[in-house]
Formats: C-alpha cells, structure tokens, sequence
C-alpha cells in the first residue's frame, strides 16, 4: 500500500505530542495534519478529508468523545476512521471509545512500531472498505443495467414477433382469405425483415455481455482497409439505392494496412456505413473516406452524412447503452440504440478511437483512427 498520499490527521491539545506523532508519521511516508482542538480538527476535516484521525481524549472545550460524536453524525466527514490516543486504558473508557464510534484505541506511551502497525491496518481497512463500496455500486449499476437490457429485450423483441405471429396466422388461413402469391412473397419478406431485427437485437445483447464479462478476444494483425471498406460499402449499395442516396467512396491509391482485428474492424465499419444510410433522408449523399497519417501512425476512415445531425444533448449521449436520441430512422429501419455503445467498446479495445462531429440540422461526420502497422510488434506478419 502506498502511504505518500495517505494523509492522517493528528489531534491533540498537547503541541509536543501532535508533534512526535505526526514526526514519527513523516518517517514512514505519512502526510500528517495536526490539529490542537476539537474544532480544528472538524474544520480540517471538512477541507481535507484525511484517510485516518489519531485523537486523543482530554481536550478542552470538545473532548475526543464529542469531537468523535459529531463526526459521525456529520455525512461528510462520517467515513473518517478514528483511532483514539489516550492515557485510559480502563474497560469503561475503552467501551465508551467504541461507542462513539472509534474504530480503535491506543494508550499512551506507545511504540512507534505499535502505532505505524494499527495505522497501517486501518488504513489497509479503510481502502478494502471503498473497493468493497466501488464493487457494491458497480454490483448495483451492472444489475440496473441488466434488468434494462431485459426490460429493453423484451420490448424491442415483443413487436417483431407479434408481427411474425399475426402474419404466420394469415398465411395459416391464406384459403380462406384468398391470398395471391405476391401477398404470401411480401408476407415472407415482413417476416425475413422482422427476424432480422430480432436476430440484430439478440447479437447485440450477446456482444454487451461479451464485453461486460472480460471474454472479448482480440486478434489484431495486418488489415488491408480498402478490402474491408469495400465489403462494407458493397454491402449497403442496395439499401443506399432504395432511398436514391449516393455512396461516395474515397480512398488512397496504393495498399493500406491498419493493425486491427479483422471481424472487428468490419463490425465497427459496418455499424457506422449502416447508421449513415440509415438516418439520411432520401436523396442526399454519404462520403466515406480514408486518409493516411503516418505522423501519428495512424489511418483516418471518415463517414459523413447529410442526415438531421445531432443536438448537443444527443452527442452527450451518443455512445451510452440504449442510446434514444432525437435523429430517427428514415426508411422504416429499426435501431436497438446498443450499435454505437458497441462500436466504441470495440474500437478501443483495439486501440483504435472512434468520436463524432455534428451540428443539428447539418449531418454528421464518425471518425475512426485505425493504427496502422507500424505499431504491430516485430515478427508478426503484415
């Protein structure tokens, strides 16, 4: 345990024992305060916020049981362990000690080894105790989050499977309602789209819980980007058509290599292409461009879109779970909110940066810096 940024606050009345503590906790790398009354050790307290208090009993004005009182009964100071100094060893005083809300006790004379054991414990203790409370509220939040996942599962899942049920029914009875083959093709087509969606929203979810559980493997080598650029833009060409958007695609001459995960790098490409196509109203153009920055050892992919942007209360939340921003879907498509939460997790676990330039009303534009090669440890093939 580090004791250079442990800071102790040492009270007592007594200069010359404020003193030989507080020197004896210089010695072992401790920061001591020192504070010769009770209501200097509140006001230190409330400003400093020290780890551990070393308080002796018989002060004037506010003895070490008050001052111990108040600070358990003020919140920002009730975290504080207190150690009692004190020339009472007698099993009344001790208990009273305790009462209060001392953690411990140590009679005077002590050893200097005596009192650097009990300060380097409690201190040991207090920091066991805030990763216990950092785990708690982490506990707390993954458990939060998991009913949302579920609550947001059920809800997203709920309305595609309701429409594959109705339509399933009327194929069921397509004699009786006399359906042509165009009407049971289109049917067939409601139902491919409406699983695909399911099966996005289920990925997804599988994908979080892939991340949040450590089990993302990671097989970064040589990429060739324009390929991977390539069978993404390829892929969207239709859905881009469909809305008369035109899908530019700029890129260097020459073979460019990033350092990346392959699967992952095709993952993340294809969120961003799909999300421009996805939100730009019918008409309008997406550039999808990359750019070489071998300063910074790095390679550029940029996607820009002519879609409603994003409010600054949107770009705030751009890249958080269940993300349900302002800009909606222009075609009819379906969005889960997770994609971009994804994207980023992604990206940066391998060492790629991901982050977006908007303003509402004007486009977007997602900007992804791949490493490129350079970086790749010796020995591995590019």
């Amino acid at each position: 345990m580090e004791t250079s940024n442990k800071r102790i606050l040492v009270v007592d009345d007594v200069e010359e024992n404020t003193y030989i503590v507080s020197t004896i906790l210089k010695s072992a790398g401790y920061t001591p305060f020192v504070a010769n009354s009770g209501k200097q050790a509140i006001q230190i307290a409330e400003t400093q916020h020290p780890d551990l208090m070393l308080l002796d009993i018989n002060m004037p004005e506010m003895n070490g049981y008050e001052v111990c009182k108040y600070f358990k009964a003020t919140e920002s100071i009730a975290d504080i362990p207190i150690v009692f100094l004190t020339v009472h060893a007698d099993a009344e005083s001790i208990a009273k000690a305790f009462d209060t809300g001392a953690i411990d006790y140590l009679t005077k004379p002590f050893k200097k080894a005596e009192l650097l054991a009990r300060v380097k414990v409690h201190l040991a203790l207090r920091q066991a105790q805030e990763q216990l409370e950092d785990q708690n509220v982490r506990l707390l939040r993954l458990n939060d989050e998991k009913n949302e996942f579920l609550g947001i599962a059920a809800h997203d899942l709920k309305n595609p499977l309701n429409s594959i049920r109705g339509i399933a029914q009327m194929i069921r009875k397509r004699k009786d309602i006399d359906l042509s083959d165009e009407e049971v093709n289109d049917m067939a087509h409601q139902i491919e789209t409406s699983s695909n969606f399911m099966f996005e929203i289920i990925t997804n979810l599988l994908d979080v819980n892939k991340i949040e559980n450590g089990k993302l493997v990671i097989q970064s080598t040589g990429v060739d980007l324009m390929l991977s650029l390539s069978a993404v833009t390829d892929r969207y060409q239709a859905a881009a058509a469909k809305k008369n958007i035109t899908l530019n695609v700029e890129i260097p001459d020459g073979d460019i290599q990033i350092y990346a995960d392959p699967t992952l790098t095709i993952q993340i490409l294809d969120n961003i292409v799909s999300n421009a196509v996805k939100y730009s109203p019918h008409d309008k153009s997406i550039w999808v461009r990359a750019t070489l920055h071998p300063e910074q050892k790095q390679v550029r992919v940029a996607v820009k879109d002519e879609g409603p942007g994003f409010s600054e209360d949107d770009k705030k939340k751009l890249f958080g779970k269940f993300a349900r921003l302002s800009a909606k879907p222009t075609g009819g498509e379906h969005s889960t909110g997770l994609g971009l939460s994804i994207v980023k997790r992604l990206a940066e676990a391998m060492g790629a940066t991901i982050w977006c330039e908007s303003e509402l009303g004007k486009g977007a534009t997602f900007f992804i810096d791949f490493p490129d090669t350079s970086v790749m440890p010796e020995g591995e093939a590019q």
